[in-house]
């Protein structure tokens, strides 16, 4: 699934990489002039790339709705669909939300050990359950809402 999206979203990762190798090559020179120099306390200019990369990761990851090791929002509400377990198959439910005009909050997919699918459970608002679950139902998807 990740080398899905990260392909089709290719152009714009690797600038984001190309960012996150210059910070953390900035972070690592800094720690290593350090390290060379046998002084046990750093400058506050000395480790500021390195105070920077960490002061922006635990922004970032702050501003990640609902993904810090709590429950899922309880204004969602789940709809599981039945997905093969081949290539390009959760490319093709997300596009078919895309186009029920439907945002996909959040997901969790459970695989059949043995067998070739899954379920893909979708967390959306509960206002598009309907949209949503009628699109993918006339789409030919196997949807299971209110289970």
């Amino acid at each position: 699934m990740w080398e899905e999206i990260l392909t089709h979203n290719a152009g714009p990762v690797a600038e984001v990489l190309r960012g996150v190798a210059r910070d953390l090559t900035a972070a690592a020179d800094a720690l290593r002039s350090r390290s060379g120099t046998g002084h046990g306390v750093a400058s506050r200019e000395d480790l500021e790339p390195v105070r920077d990369l960490l002061a922006r990761g635990r922004s970032g990851q702050a501003r990640i709705p609902g993904k810090h090791g709590t429950l899922r929002r309880p204004d969602y509400t789940v709809i599981p669909v039945v997905i093969p377990d081949e290539p390009g198959a959760l490319g093709r439910l997300f596009a078919a939300a895309a186009t029920a005009g439907v945002n996909i909050e959040d997901v969790r997919i459970e695989h059949s050990p043995g067998l070739p699918l899954g379920v893909a459970e979708l967390y959306v608002l509960p206002e598009a359950v309907d949209t949503l679950a009628d699109a993918l139902s006339a789409d030919g998807w196997s949807v299971h809402p209110g289970l």
